[in-house]
């Protein structure tokens, strides 16, 4: 979802840049900054995201060494 609104800002600012907005044109650096900056954030959010779920999952799976058995007192 994030992604989609990202890519919809981006092609929004530069298809705006390209019918020649006047205070588009004026910051094309910016548009082209920003446009890039949105997306790349939104595709590292999600890959540090996936990364967490990742290692969450791995250490859950990890089992515990199995307890030892009951010991009992000794009668010597």
């Amino acid at each position: 979802m994030e992604l989609g609104a990202a890519l919809c800002t981006a092609a929004l600012l530069i298809g705006g840049l390209a019918m020649g907005l006047p205070f588009l044109r004026e910051r094309i650096l910016e548009v082209f900054l920003y446009s890039f900056c949105c997306v790349t954030a939104v595709l590292l959010r999600a890959a540090i995201d996936l990364a967490v779920r990742a290692s969450v999952f791995a250490i859950q799976r990890i089992r515990p060494a199995p307890a030892p058995g009951r010991l009992e007192p000794s009668r010597a």
